[in-house]
């Protein structure tokens, strides 16, 4: 299983409170391994902050 390209891997921002989902990190308290694509989120998972739907996520791109 080799979903680790460059745009299933990217991380995704709230933009209601900010947090960001990183793939690589995975929402543990979710159970939400590391490894899972944003897109390949359950359909029933949410902002663990502020438990904002997905369509309130967009791409992060981090210029650090």
């Amino acid at each position: 299983m080799n979903e680790q390209n460059s745009t299933a891997l990217e991380a995704w921002i709230c933009v209601e409170c900010g947090f960001v989902y990183d793939p690589s990190t995975g929402d543990l308290e979710s159970h939400i391994r590391p490894g899972i694509p944003f897109e390949k989120l359950p359909s029933d998972w949410c902002c663990p902050v502020c438990s904002a739907k997905p369509d309130k996520f967009r791409p992060f791109d981090s210029q650090l």
